[in-house]
């Protein structure tokens, strides 16, 4: 299987192409039309093969470019069992945040396609021996989907590289030290793709973790009208596979750079 990162603007989004020999994955669509216009283009630049999308969580900014990939005839839309129950209610609970950043949104009521949901442990076939798996986490929100493809694990908002962890009202500090325990214990991982920024070491993970948990351990996260002030790392090296360009290449405005 091929990786890339498809890094694009509005925040900085990190979505990630998988290729497989039968089809393809996209993980994170988007804020809306504009942007998610401009992933399936990077995308068709990479592959013609079928393509099926994945969320990593119910945030404005990684799901809301759903409905243009399904009006292009992408079918198969992919998250955790708790995304399935929340997104057509965050749908609407964001929609004005997401306004501020995207242009001609659909309505609430459209920004929610058909998911089928993904259980700990499933897998997502995109060729012969070719899968991703998915697991289940809890932590940036209650519906975090992390997906394992060879040594990477792609985490959505999980980890956030060049700015802090975004610890809003529907975050379990906690659970989220936990899940990034459990990441790094994953046997084979190498590298974190998170979904703000650039690929990450283990080492960047744990520290992440301390960070989380210091702030978890204090006053302030018994307060949810208190923003955490987490500090924001930056990954100290750069990951390409062997061949590609490190500073990737770009296609209407986004970044594409093959990792694996």
């Amino acid at each position: 299987m091929q990786v890339f990162t498809l890094a694009s603007d509005p925040v900085r989004l990190t979505s990630v192409l998988v290729v497989g020999s039968r089809r393809a994955l996209l993980v994170d669509t988007g804020a809306g039309p504009d942007q998610a216009t401009r992933l399936l283009a990077a995308v068709r630049q990479i592959t013609d093969l079928p393509l099926a999308i994945a969320n990593t969580h119910d945030h404005w900014d990684h799901f809301f470019g759903n409905p243009t990939f399904a009006e292009a005839g992408v079918t198969g839309f992919h998250g955790s069992p708790a995304f399935v129950r929340d997104s057509p209610g965050s749908a609407w609970l964001q929609h004005a945040e997401a306004s501020e950043h995207a242009f001609d949104l659909p309505g609430p009521e459209d920004l929610a396609v058909p998911i089928e949901p993904l259980e700990d442990g499933d897998t997502l076939e995109l060729g012969d021996g070719e899968v991703v798996e998915a697991l289940v986490a809890t932590g940036h929100t209650d519906t975090d989907l992390v997906l394992r493809v060879g040594p990477l694990l792609l985490v959505g908002d999980l980890v956030e590289e060049g700015a802090p962890p975004q610890v809003g009202l529907d975050a379990s500090p906690v659970a989220w030290v936990r899940t990034l325990e459990r990441l790094v214990e994953v046997p084979g991982i190498t590298h974190v793709v998170p979904g703000h920024g650039r690929p990450v070491d283990l080492d960047f993970v744990r520290t992440q973790r301390t960070d989380l948990a210091a702030f978890a351990a204090s006053a302030d996260a018994d307060d949810p009208a208190v923003r955490a002030d987490l500090p924001a790392r930056m990954a100290t090296s750069l990951l390409a596979a062997p061949g590609a360009p490190v500073a990737g290449t770009e296609v209407l405005g986004v970044r594409v750079t093959r990792i694996l």
